[in-house]
């Protein structure tokens, strides 16, 4: 009898479970597509496992919930306009950040048990190796000009991808900072207005992206050609085609599928990683820009009618936030931003250099034109965006000249000589300061260094399988 009483229990508890469970279902069904949060149950669900099947129930239903007109708003906040470009990243083993679309930035952490962390190790665990073996290669065989380009080349990669990897412990703190000095500001009023910055992220992202994969295409096109034309295992064109991908690698080891793969893959995260450092400091750039200029233009429209000390007194705080936020982000990827100028830098002056050699085929003749005006234009609008900074910092003088001198005070002189004194761009860890005069600067230094390059190159062609 008692273990009839115990089966007739623990059946009776079980079917409590389901007509809760049921019951859910349909308040979940009645309120329509709104997203179901998991509320503390501790007095109906207490044990663990049930909680556990609850909160699984939960997250199953909102994936698969119909969306809403909220799902299709905008916030304008910078969290929301670079939540897709960093989960982009992350398919690439770059800012493994948790939470990344989350809606507020208190959701946002980063955890050392995460999965896309240990990715991020594995392939910085695996950079680290291949640049050693660029490195050695270069000093087995003979030294030249394009030697040291794949050493600087895998070197900054393995660098970049430490950095992003440092940078996503801080993303969390910088993230909460940003929502602090966003929610201080004057309100975006219109759905455009809102939606502005993240359509503007993701077109220089997608346009970037594209760019790149057109890029990688046309260098894998100029493998091909090699290996037509003498492959390194006659007969195998896979085999072949891989082992150029990492001869470095296979200089000392011998060839296996599975390494080759791997080289191949670690050749395309390169690459990406290699476009993804310029996208990034864009994205931060336009975004600081734009916060900028959403006070410089809530001003611009006050100035134009009577103003009171007290409304100046709350600009200029405003204006000091977002001094402070943009110091704060350049001391968080300042080490980014100085890797992505100098390898340009780098690549530009190296491409520039072979635009006067002859090309062996068509196909490296494409390659070659294409990668070079992508390196320029991108390098370019990289300046462009990053001086956006420093230009909307100082446009609050042209308000403070449309005021009308009886309503000028001493808060406003304060907040003028502020705008005058004051150096708000983004650097290089301090080296340079990103502002429209740098972009004469870095082709004054590419015209210079291609000078003293083109003294020391005697190679009229690019070498070719066939001459070695």
């Amino acid at each position: 009898m008692k273990v009839a009483a115990n089966i007739t229990k623990n059946w009776l508890q079980r079917q409590e479970l389901r007509l809760r469970h049921i019951k859910l279902w349909q308040r979940g069904r009645k309120v329509g597509s709104e997203i179901v949060q998991s509320k503390p149950r501790s007095a109906t669900l207490k044990m663990p496992k049930e909680r556990k099947q609850h909160r699984r129930m939960l997250q199953v239903r909102n994936i698969f919930r119909r969306g809403t007109k909220q799902d299709y708003e905008h916030s304008g906040s910078f969290l929301e306009a670079i939540g897709p470009v960093l989960v982009l990243a992350q398919l690439f083993a770059l800012m493994p950040v948790c939470g990344v679309l989350s809606k507020t930035a208190s959701e946002i952490y980063f955890s050392w048990k995460c999965v896309r962390t240990w990715y991020a190790l594995l392939v910085i665990a695996c950079l680290g190796p291949a640049s050693l073996c660029t490195i050695t290669f270069a000093f087995h065989e003979k030294f030249s000009f394009d030697t040291v380009e794949a050493i600087v080349f895998y070197v900054s990669i393995f660098l970049i991808a430490l950095g992003f990897f440092q940078l996503a412990r801080k993303w969390p703190a910088l993230m909460l900072q940003w929502e602090r000095i966003e929610s201080k500001l004057p309100p975006l009023k219109t759905q455009m207005q809102r939606a502005a910055l993240a359509q503007r992220i993701k077109m220089i992202t997608l346009v970037a992206t594209m760019c790149s994969v057109v890029e990688h295409l046309l260098s894998m096109l100029g493998i091909i050609y090699y290996v037509n034309a003498c492959p390194a295992m006659p007969g195998h064109p896979i085999q072949s085609f891989l082992h150029s991908n990492w001869s470095q690698y296979f200089y000392f080891f011998e060839y296996t599928n599975l390494a080759g793969i791997l080289g191949k893959v670690l050749n395309v995260l390169s690459t990406f990683a290699w476009n993804f450092n310029d996208i990034f400091v864009m994205a931060v750039s336009v975004a600081l820009s734009a916060r900028f200029r959403q006070l410089n233009e809530h001003m611009l429209r006050v100035a134009k009618r009577p103003t009171t000390e007290k409304f100046w007194i709350e600009n200029r705080i405003n204006y000091r936030n977002l001094c402070k936020l943009c110091e704060a982000t350049d001391d968080t990827i300042s080490v980014i931003t100085l890797l992505c100028f100098s390898n340009n830098l780098f690549f530009i002056c190296g491409k520039i250099l072979k635009s006067l050699q002859k090309k062996p085929s068509y196909s490296h003749t494409a390659y070659f034109w294409f990668s070079l005006g992508f390196l320029l234009m991108r390098t370019l609008m990289l300046s462009l965006y990053s001086a956006e900074i420093h230009d909307e910092s100082r446009r609050p003088l042209i308000v403070f000249r449309g005021v009308p001198s009886e309503f000028w005070c001493p808060e406003l002189k304060r907040f003028s000589e502020e705008v005058t004194t004051d150096l708000v761009a983004l650097s290089g860890m301090k080296f340079f300061h990103l502002t429209r005069g740098l972009v004469l600067s870095v082709a004054g230094s590419i015209v210079t260094y291609e000078l003293v390059l083109l003294q020391f190159n005697k190679e009229d062609k690019v070498g070719d399988c066939y001459e070695n």
